[in-house]
């Protein structure tokens, strides 16, 4: 094998030796490379670099009972002095088998003090030696990995209907219940139960739809379901009106009359049972024993009426008494 000197000759040779621009070139970036090359391995000889490195660590737990709630330090930094060689193997990670520190309880056991660290990094590195640690301590952000039941809810006031509508059957959610898991601390702060959306939607007719479970805005959190089924009945009503007469009751042997005699009563029905309400028994009474002396009224009541008709009102909630002499 040549020398080094012999290869710089023969490159001096070629450079001076008649040739197009391309191929001096050619030599001149060749000549760079080598002379690059020679002053890297004569660099990397010597003995007393510092720099700056850092030593890998894994941190063992179980992770089926706890879950971290942040980034698990695995690595700790280090000012060292050593050889070039050494230095560069290390700085890539070569020639550095993980530190394990192993945790029986990351709760209670939630850092690591770097000095402490230190025995055990320092055979690991030899040659190189530790100047300094750059970090005073390893810190462990991890809680215990729960799981819970909740209910899932949805309110009828949530549910928007066209004009007309009305539910009329029970909302039934399937599944009721979701098993949320994660960490115990974001668990705590989740308000129970939950309520599902179904949006800003106007419905018009029944549903059986899916709706999603909301997100709990942490990817460390995770819920065994994440869509629930909703059903309800929507019917449709209409609202009318009719005058009825007011019944007095318990008048007898009691002087005076009420006024008015009839008032109006307007109410909700379906539109499948609209009919002569006038035959199906709605009542209204005044009964003398509920009369106010002070201003001589008696309350109206509805003490009769269909199951199909929904939220009567009274053109007026009372009547007068009216003395008859």
């Amino acid at each position: 094998m040549r020398s080094a000197e012999d290869i710089i000759e023969i490159l001096k040779r070629s450079f001076n030796t008649p040739s197009t621009k391309d191929e001096k070139l050619k030599v001149v970036v060749l000549c760079i490379i080598i002379s690059t090359t020679f002053w890297f391995f004569s660099a990397l000889n010597k003995s007393d670099y510092v720099t700056q490195i850092n030593y890998p660590i894994e941190v063992v737990y179980n992770d089926s009972l706890y879950v971290a709630l942040s980034e698990i330090p695995d690595k700790l930094p280090l000012e060292v002095t050593g050889g070039g060689w050494d230095l560069m193997t290390r700085s890539f990670g070569f020639n550095m088998e993980p530190l394990i520190i192993e945790l029986e309880n990351p709760i209670r056991d939630n850092y690591r003090l770097s000095s402490n660290l230190r025995q055990d990094i320092v055979p690991r590195l030899d040659p190189v030696t530790i100047n300094y640690l750059l970090e005073d301590s390893l810190i462990f952000n991890i809680d215990e990995r729960v799981s819970i039941d909740v209910e899932l809810v949805l309110d009828s006031a949530d549910i928007k209907l066209s004009p007309n509508q009305r539910i009329t059957s029970e909302i039934t959610l399937q599944p009721n219940m979701v098993r949320i898991s994660g960490p115990k601390s974001l668990l705590d702060t989740i308000q129970r139960p939950i309520r599902i959306s179904i949006g800003d939607t106007e419905f018009n007719k029944s549903v059986d739809q899916k709706f999603s479970v909301r997100d709990f805005g942490s990817s460390l959190i995770s819920t065994d379901i994440t869509e629930v089924s909703v059903k309800f009945e929507v019917t449709e009503f209409m609202r009318k009106e009719i005058e009825l007469p007011i019944h007095p009751v318990n008048f007898k042997g009691k002087t005076g009359s009420i006024e008015p005699k009839r008032v109006v009563v307007s109410y909700e029905t379906l539109v499948s049972e609209i009919r002569n309400v006038d035959s199906l028994n709605l009542v209204l009474t005044a009964d003398y024993s509920n009369l106010k002396k002070a201003d001589g009224t008696i309350p109206i009541e509805i003490t009769m009426k269909p199951s199909f008709i929904l939220d009567p009102k009274l053109s007026q909630s009372k009547v007068k008494l009216k003395d008859n002499e």
